[in-house]
């Protein structure tokens, strides 16, 4: 049985694709045709099909696979990006929160020092409650906190501490102890600014 040559060259687009792949072109396969039977050149077109098939399939693979490895990686950087913003959230939460505890005990040691009542139970035995609470945590937290607010709320915890010691009698020893705290609280501000920078936040 002979198949025609329009039998041949009815693969349609896919072989034209193929031949235009593989640097050949119509012209090669009409010469196949004069030198081969009809049967050889079929034979030899399936070939080409089957190749050029696998070709497409292996391409989609390589990139089925790249998007997907792209899809996973841009999802550990959601991931990585709601970490940092979430660490950042709790840091602030965590330096406001020193900042009005220690603000707290000075200007409760400042009511001592005028003669006025404070709390029950800021003072026990000689002990400042609520200060030793702050060392605790700045400890706890201090990985979260990060080592610059450690250290500026670590001076300013040691600093009250000094200040609950400090007599009655010496003022000069009280106003310097002030005059260290508007610095330190001075530093906080500018630590504060570098890590969130709060001053550039507009509505």
């Amino acid at each position: 049985m002979l198949i025609n040559k329009a039998t041949v060259l009815s693969g349609g687009c896919w072989a034209n694709e193929f031949i235009s792949e593989s640097g050949g072109d119509m012209t090669q396969l009409l010469d196949w045709l004069t030198h081969y039977s009809p049967l050889v050149v079929l034979l030899l077109a399936v070939a080409a099909a089957l190749l050029f098939l696998i070709k497409l399939i292996v391409e989609k693979s390589i990139a089925a696979e790249f998007e997907h490895k792209a899809k996973v990686f841009e999802l550990l950087l959601t991931r990585r990006s709601a970490f940092e913003e979430k660490v950042l959230l709790d840091r602030f939460a965590l330096v406001t929160g020193f900042s009005s505890q220690l603000e707290l005990v000075m200007t409760q040691l400042n009511r001592i020092r005028s003669g006025q009542p404070v709390p029950d139970g800021f003072m026990t035995q000689q002990e400042i409650v609520p200060l030793t609470q702050v060392f605790i945590d700045l400890e706890v937290q201090r990985l979260l906190l990060g080592e610059d607010f450690h250290r500026v709320f670590t001076q300013q915890a040691l600093l009250a501490l000094s200040s609950a010691n400090i007599a009655k009698a010496n003022k000069e020893a009280w106003c310097q102890a002030g005059e260290q705290w508007g610095l330190l609280r001075q530093e906080l501000r500018q630590t504060l600014e570098a890590a969130f920078s709060v001053s550039n936040i507009r509505w």
